[in-house]
């Protein structure tokens, strides 16, 4: 393969985007197109999504740092990314199968180096699934708390849906994500119910585990992964790439667009996962969705994060109700971000929650 040269300083976004068609008979052709469109994580509410044709992408980041992205026919993307060296490359998070499939034949293709590390941002199985594709060459990453995490009846973000405890998710309780796994024939054993290790067979498990912080080293660059504390999850990782000055977070970072939902965690707790990458000396966020930015763009979401509170707050404290909050709080300065009109009352949702279990 080519030899990438590293500069330690962002290079402006160069973007190539190979797309996967599906038409009604499943079959596959690939093309060129210059189209883009990001959207986070579903929110409380849910919602109609138009159906659009699944495509794959591939963006340049900065020297030898690439952004690789699934969109779903629903519309909803996974971003992950991976730096190539002489001596192989290092990928985040491999998403799914199918996709993990296609970018090991693109890396192949393009570079002629294989994947020697698979770094998982966290344990949920839209992130984390496909690994095993490179289970010939590469070495697992992650967070000692997915080891944990992977043996519980439930992935964290189930939980919430086992309305009736019993730590198995019954089609009647799942949504989005989970009802799809449904229709693709996850409940192998025909009970009507998702257990843990039906939700998590696609994922590889990490073989090696950190603590704190950890240092990638391979063809003379390096990786950093660290904990930012609980936020979306309890065994979530940051990676930091330092030549290149960019840092990647998944699921508790967004770029100027809203979040569907806040999972459970306080906000304090948010702040400081947020503040862990806001530490890093970065250029360049790319989130686990939606858009790529700047790191002026991650202050401003550590803004919102702090307006939402004081504002849902300030609504609790008057005696106002989910309902009134949700009117009320208008969040306007915000109102140019992507997903704004129909994600604002969901996300005031979330907030309402947290405070009024943790104010």
């Amino acid at each position: 393969g080519a030899r990438t040269a590293i500069a330690g300083r962002r290079k402006s976004m160069k973007s190539i985007r190979f797309l996967l068609m599906r038409g009604i008979t499943n079959h596959k052709r690939w093309f060129l197109t210059l189209c883009v469109g990001f959207t986070a994580s579903p929110g409380i509410v849910v919602q109609a999504w138009a159906q659009q044709p699944e495509s794959y992408e591939i963006t340049q980041v900065a020297d030898g740092l690439y952004s690789a992205v699934y969109t779903s026919p629903r519309a909803i993307s996974h971003r992950t990314v991976f730096l190539v060296t002489d001596e192989g490359v290092v990928l985040a998070d491999p998403i799914s199968t199918e996709f993990a499939t296609w970018l090991k034949s693109e890396i192949d293709e393009r570079f002629g180096v294989p994947v020697r590390y698979v770094l998982y941002s966290h344990h949920h199985w839209d992130h984390a699934s496909g690994g095993a594709v490179f289970g010939d060459t590469a070495t697992y990453i992650a967070h000692e708390g997915m080891a944990a995490a992977l043996a519980a009846p439930l992935p964290s973000n189930a939980i919430s849906r086992d309305a009736d405890g019993n730590g198995l998710l019954h089609r009647s309780e799942a949504t989005r994500g989970y009802a799809a796994k449904f229709d693709q024939g996850a409940d192998t054993d025909g009970d009507d119910n998702l257990s843990g290790a039906e939700i998590n067979v696609d994922i590889h498990p990490p073989e090696l585990l950190y603590s704190d912080r950890m240092t990638v080293r391979l063809g003379g660059q390096s990786v950093e992964l660290l904990h930012p504390g609980p936020a979306h999850s309890d065994d979530m990782t940051v990676l930091h790439f330092p030549e290149q000055r960019v840092g990647y977070g998944v699921d508790f970072v967004n770029i100027r667009l809203v979040p569907g939902a806040l999972y459970l965690y306080s906000f304090d707790q948010y702040a400081s996962a947020v503040g862990t990458l806001l530490s890093l000396d970065i250029d360049t966020v790319v989130p686990g969705h939606g858009n790529v930015g700047r790191r002026e763009d991650l202050v401003e979401y550590m803004d919102f994060l702090q307006d939402l509170k004081a504002e849902v707050s300030a609504a609790i404290a008057n005696g106002l109700t989910l309902q009134q909050a949700q009117q009320s709080v208008q969040l306007s300065e915000y109102s140019d971000w992507l997903h704004f009109d129909e994600r604002r009352e969901n996300v005031v949702a979330s907030a309402y929650a947290i405070l009024s279990h943790d104010p």
